[in-house]
């Protein structure tokens, strides 16, 4: 018989989606002692899963002067979030942004910076494994003359794959495109054709499976 003494109580957090506090913990051994720490585990993590896409659902973000559906963000964290593209340059083409609207990447704090490229890495590794890709290219368009269209930070993650261009560097100019493409979807939603709302939803449910 497995006879248990355990206050538990989960608060959701910011970073992470939940946090646990817990009190004193007394077990006695018996047969399903082995499965307490699984069960409590799949538990918190059901929670913790859930409470996630809850709170994506239910957030604002912005890009630049303009707002964007929580259906199109498939992970975010207190200072950062990754999004689906209306157009992508190849499969897994995503964006990464600061939370916060920063025009130039010398004017994000510390750790904006930090998060920034922590969400990249993890969005990027899954993305790579989920598409079968065997490469990643991280850009950012620093400013209207290196291409920027929208005055907020934001990095091109793009899951690469051999012969994905017949010239390595042609990514760059394809990117510069999309950048003018991103704009003209914001500002005139002319691309809407293309993507529709629930296809873009529906790859960011996928997405957020995988970062769950």
């Amino acid at each position: 018989m497995l006879l248990v003494k355990q206050l538990v109580r989960v608060v959701p957090c910011l970073s992470s989606g939940v946090a646990i506090a817990r009190g004193r913990l007394q077990i006695s051994t018996g047969p399903y002692t082995a499965k307490l720490g699984s069960t409590t585990h799949r538990l918190i993590r059901r929670l913790s899963n859930s409470y996630s896409s809850n709170r994506m659902d239910t957030e604002t973000y912005a890009f630049g002067p303009y707002k964007i559906d929580p259906k199109e963000v498939f992970y975010s964290t207190h200072l950062s979030y990754a999004m689906v593209n209306l157009r992508p340059l190849l499969p897994g083409h995503v964006l990464v942004c600061p939370r916060r609207e920063v025009k130039r990447f010398v004017d994000l704090t510390a750790d904006e910076t930090s998060d920034l490229w922590l969400t990249a890495q993890k969005v990027g590794s899954q993305l790579e494994s989920y598409h079968k890709a065997s490469s990643l290219t991280f850009a950012i368009q620093d400013g209207p003359q290196a291409g920027q269209t929208v005055p907020h930070v934001h990095i091109h993650i793009v899951p690469r794959k051999g012969g994905d261009f017949e010239k390595n560097d042609e990514i760059y100019d394809a990117i510069d495109m999309k950048e003018k493409e991103l704009q003209q979807k914001l500002d005139l939603d002319k691309e809407r054709k293309d993507r529709s709302m629930e296809e873009m939803a529906e790859e960011a449910q996928e997405y957020r499976k995988l970062l769950s």
